[in-house]
């Protein structure tokens, strides 16, 4: 009942404020643990969600702009160094007159090109062009590890060209989604406008055609999640037989891929369809579509009028925002993108103590050795795939903090007073880095997120869990909390990530990383069973009216959340030896799930809560933490809550997977 559960004043992790003791546990966990914070943070105008990652985040942002404002303010910092390109970055984005008196003169070169293109040869240059600007148009590539061969770099080809979210943006007939389309419309005639197009709303139309036919070609965001249909290795020499009037291999020849003998493609049904599209379409339509790409990819990198354009639809219109953020923190977020790993070099070393990278791997370890006991224990899978389980666990790596080398940036300059021209060379150097680990063998160094971001991630074609520098803050990791604090929010992030190797979909890769079927047809068979529960289960959950949870979208982060947490807590237990310390009043088990629920903790507004729900694998922040929850025992017993009261599935709906 209400008052079951009391925060000590003296309690140095949870303030009591942030409750609300209103709330019996028991009726809505998450606003007994979040109340008093989300009824005292509403959403910041800049912001489309305001939660705990977002906090973390804004704290780094203000730790990073010290240390840029000291660099950008040195102007003669050793040439060449980190700070001296830094430096000239950041005073490129802040220089604002200058943007203003470039205009569009940057991009004018290109835009040139487009106009003047009269076949489909020409088309096909320029996407080859845009593609090596960094510039996405009708499809898209990148370089990860082969998954047949996970020694070796495969070149990955990948459907793309559209400007919305997904596919279904363009092919949901309900009248929010046909509003928004029209919203869209008007961005693309609102641009073309700004470039002094003579018929706007008549280039928009037929852009949107352009993008709706792509949009019809694609997969869906939940196929696009499917190992099983993604993995499409092609010989170089077949390429022709998918798009034989483009020239799909001669294509990768001009991105200075031709000497590849095979490629990945994600969806084969896509490039014959696009082939034809393109075909068949006018030239003229087609470079009002390159145009669109190309300035819709660099508008907040433009003058105010464009970037205010763009902020108005993907900012305020798609995600809920009211306001731009300041000025710093949109070319900080832009260096986050271009010059991740310079810019976190920087942040760590200030805001990194060694101290923390090892309670994190003792975390970690404690982690594995968790869900190596779960493996072993499950009744529910047979001897045979259990083996290869944990094999695969102990084929695991783990990197915490940042790189243990720095990626080389060698040959990328920028110029003081070019900020578009600066974040152009920074696209195209990424595209040759990507090209350059062709022939290669892959890097075991190389990170996928700057150091100072605040997440975290598995990657299933190298096996391995990384958490940057910048999650291990409170309230996610707090170096001198109690164990089941750390347990109940880093432990559970770590247990997530360990599990995502072991979802609907890690599960599809072995220990090497690559894809290959390590279930018997039994296990296998018992796991999709278990699996479509956790589908049902979020099905379930309706945000709002006709506005449900894609339970298959969200399937593997359900998943992973479930085992992460559980796994948490068998190491919290493991740690604790038998013990059962009280802190402040409260248990171990109570503490490690208060504190789950804490670093869920976010309000949303409403554009951006559906844009999360109908393009996003994670559910809403209350349903992350409350549907695991329904499932656990241990849960129920940590605060008294009955076997049968609506907080909790009924006994045998309850889902256990890891």
């Amino acid at each position: 009942m209400p008052g079951r559960v009391t925060i000590s004043p003296d309690d140095t992790v949870f303030d009591a404020a942030d409750t609300d003791p209103s709330v019996d546990p028991a009726d809505d966990f998450y606003r007994f643990v979040n109340g008093g914070w989300m009824d005292a943070n509403p959403v910041p105008p800049e912001y489309g969600a305001w939660g705990a990652i977002q906090e973390v985040h804004e704290r780094n942002q203000d730790l990073l702009r010290v240390i840029l404002d000291r660099i950008a303010a040195d102007t003669t910092p050793v040439a060449g160094g980190i700070e001296s390109t830094v430096g000239v970055y950041v005073r490129s984005g802040m220089d604002t007159d200058r943007i203003e008196a470039l205009g569009i003169t940057p991009i004018e070169p290109s835009l040139d090109r487009i106009s003047a293109i009269d076949d489909h040869d020409g088309i096909a240059e320029m996407i080859a062009d845009l593609h090596l600007a960094g510039v996405g148009a009708f499809f898209d590539f990148g370089v990860q590890p082969d998954f047949e061969d996970a020694g070796s770099n495969l070149l990955y080809v990948g459907q793309s060209g559209l400007g919305l979210p997904d596919r279904d943006y363009y092919l949901r007939e309900d009248e929010q989604s046909r509003t928004l389309l029209d919203a869209y419309r008007a961005f693309i005639a609102t641009m073309f406008e700004l470039l002094g197009a003579a018929d706007p709303d008549g280039v928009a139309d037929r852009v949107l055609a352009i993008e709706h036919a792509i949009a019809e070609l694609s997969y869906s965001n939940v196929q696009m999640r499917d190992v099983d249909l993604i993995t499409n290795k092609y010989a170089t020499t077949d390429l022709d037989d998918l798009m034989p009037h483009f020239g799909l291999r001669r294509h990768l020849a001009a991105l200075g891929a031709g000497g590849e003998s095979m490629v990945n493609i994600d969806n084969e049904g896509f490039y014959p369809g696009l082939d034809e599209l393109i075909r068949s379409t006018p030239v003229d339509d087609l470079r009002s579509y390159l145009t669109w790409h190309l300035v819709r990819s660099v508008a907040s990198s433009l003058p105010e009028r464009f970037e205010q354009a763009s902020f108005d639809f993907y900012g305020r219109t798609l995600g809920g925002q009211h306001e731009q953020k300041a000025r710093w923190k949109r070319v900080l977020a832009a260096g986050s993108a271009d010059i991740g790993e310079l810019i976190g070099q920087l942040y760590v070393a200030e805001h990194f103590p060694p101290d923390a990278k090892s309670a994190m791997e003792h975390l970690v370890d404690r982690l594995f050795e968790s869900m190596r006991a779960t493996i072993r224990s499950l009744d529910w899978m047979g001897d045979d795939t259990k083996v290869e389980a944990l094999r695969k666990l102990d084929g695991f790596g783990y990197k915490i903090g940042y790189p243990d080398v720095w990626r080389d940036y060698t040959g990328l300059e920028f110029a003081e007073g070019a900020w578009l021209q600066n974040r152009l060379a920074a696209r195209a150097f990424e595209v040759q880095r990507q090209l350059g680990k062709l022939g290669k063998p892959v890097d075991p160094n190389e990170w996928g997120m700057a150091p100072h971001v605040v997440n975290a991630y598995y990657h299933p074609l190298r096996n391995e869990i990384v958490f940057p520098a910048g999650i291990l803050q409170p309230p996610f990791f707090t170096l001198d909390a109690d164990d089941a604090v750390n347990y109940g929010a880093i432990g559970a992030v770590i247990g997530h990530e360990i599990t995502h190797g072991f979802d609907d979909q890690g599960s599809k890769f072995d220990a090497t990383g690559h894809v290959r079927n390590w279930w018997t047809d039994d296990d296998r068979t018992e796991f999709d069973a278990r699996a479509a529960m956790m589908t049902e289960q979020f099905d379930a959950y309706e945000v709002e009216d006709g506005l449900s949870v894609n339970g298959e979208l969200t399937l593997g982060e359900n998943i992973a959340d479930l085992g992460g947490l559980k796994i948490a807590l068998a190491a919290l237990d493991a740690e604790l030896g038998g013990e059962n310390p009280a802190v402040g009043g409260l248990s171990p088990h109570q503490r490690f799930f208060m504190s789950w629920a804490r670093i869920w903790r976010r309000n949303y507004t409403d554009e951006y809560l559906r844009l999360l729900v109908n393009s996003d694998p994670h559910a809403p922040s209350d349903l992350r933490c409350a549907g695991p929850l329904s499932n656990m025992e241990s849960f129920a017993d940590a605060f008294g809550i009955p076997e049968h009261h609506p907080a909790m599935r009924p006994p045998h709906q309850r889902i256990h997977i890891w």
